[in-house]
């Protein structure tokens, strides 16, 4: 197929998806084609499922008025998240929709082979639960830790200590379609660029606080290292203070051994006996409850709010955008919030705005799915 044509069924689809013209008579008039023309394209759309086509009776005498709408499900998409220790299976139509849902608790200790039992038995599931008529474009991982995208392992995560260099590719094979990894932090980091008005226009440090730590960072639009799935593992910088703690990576007294969910969840329960263990949980509570009451949360923010400060004096992002539980605890927010804004050196530049950041997962899906649906109607259209 030819460039010129290939291009004009693409403003097609734009046109009938953004509702601007839904009718063939409205897309002659705005693409400025004849109605032969028009046909044409709209027969082959048609012919390639990407569109559908209903009619309506006229409101007047008259044929009844054919109306085009884009077909969601002519692709669909698998796509595997992390939440807490549990690994989210999701099947979703061309829209974003979710068709279906499913989820598994592998253990803290799960191995490499355990993984791939479950990833590929959640992802058959999903497959299961597809329209029909749709083909199963990709499946999309959005993952935690740290990644070599090109060659497509989840090297590690502190979810799953026991995980190492967990070959994603292979283990999602046979369902014969297309893997994507991403990492979490730089989809949730894309999704927000995308649907943030102005965002596009500064540069971003998007820090996550909770089961594990971790970040993201983003200037002039681009998310740094996004296809090579591995930057700012602030979790596991060494503190050099000589505790000996051992940490879920295999070093000891990384910045997690004295301020990640996982470490410091014993002690928080100690002086708070209800205090859930999963992210979801504790942001419902974190507002209400006097974490900086417990020493060992004290001594968290401090040592989290040090690496952050030493951050910034190297990226200068003009916004910190903070997500995670314990950041929905208003005294933390605020304290740490003052820490960056008096820190010496940063308050003599123009003050970074630091924000809450809210619908993390939302974001996180928007980034990781980000150009795939253009994607899969290009290669759509080529096909003969």
């Amino acid at each position: 197929m030819d460039a010129a044509k290939a291009d004009d069924l693409q403003t097609v689809l734009g046109l009938v998806e953004s509702g601007r013209a839904v009718t063939r008579g409205e897309l002659a008039k705005a693409m400025n084609l004849r109605s032969t023309g028009i046909s044409e394209l709209v027969g082959e759309l048609l012919g390639k499922r990407l569109l559908q086509e209903n009619t309506r009776p006229a409101v007047k005498r008259g044929r009844p008025v054919a109306y085009l709408s884009v077909n969601p499900y002519r692709f669909c998409f698998i796509y595997l998240h992390i939440a807490n220790r549990r690994i989210v299976a999701r099947a979703l139509d061309s829209a974003g929709r979710v068709l279906a849902e499913t989820m598994a608790a592998p253990e803290a200790t799960c191995s490499n082979e355990e993984m791939a039992d479950t990833l590929l038995r959640l992802a058959r599931e999903m497959q299961a639960r597809l329209p029909d008529a749709s083909m199963l474009s990709a499946v999309v991982c959005s993952l935690s830790g740290l990644l070599d995208v090109p060659r497509g392992l989840w090297c590690f995560t502190s979810r799953w200590p026991a995980l190492r260099d967990f070959d994603v590719n292979k283990a999602l094979a046979p369902l014969g379609t297309d893997v994507v990894l991403i990492r979490n932090l730089d989809a949730e980091l894309t999704g927000r660029l995308t649907e943030e008005p102005g965002s596009a226009e500064r540069s971003v440090l998007l820090l996550h606080w909770g089961f594990g730590i971790g970040a993201a960072y983003a200037t002039s639009n681009d998310v740094v290292n996004l296809r090579r799935g591995r930057f700012c593992e602030i979790g596991h910088w060494e503190l050099g203070n000589a505790q000996g703690r051992p940490c879920n990576c295999g070093h000891k007294d990384c910045l997690e051994t004295v301020a990640a969910l996982w470490s410091i969840w014993p002690k928080l329960r100690e002086k708070f006996p209800d205090l859930p263990f999963d992210e979801m949980g504790l942001s419902a509570v974190a507002r209400d409850v006097p974490l900086l009451e417990s020493p060992a949360m004290e001594e968290a923010l401090a040592q989290v709010l040090r690496i952050i400060k030493n951050l910034c004096r190297l990226l200068f992002p003009e916004e910190i955008v903070l997500t995670g539980p314990f950041f929905h605890n208003v005294e933390i927010f605020n304290r740490f919030s003052e820490g960056i804004w008096k820190a010496p050196l940063l308050g003599s530049i123009d003050q970074m705005r630091v924000t809450l950041g809210s619908s993390s997962a939302h974001y996180e899906l928007v980034g990781a799915i980000g150009d795939r649906v253009q994607q899969a109607r290009v290669a759509l259209i080529a096909r003969p």
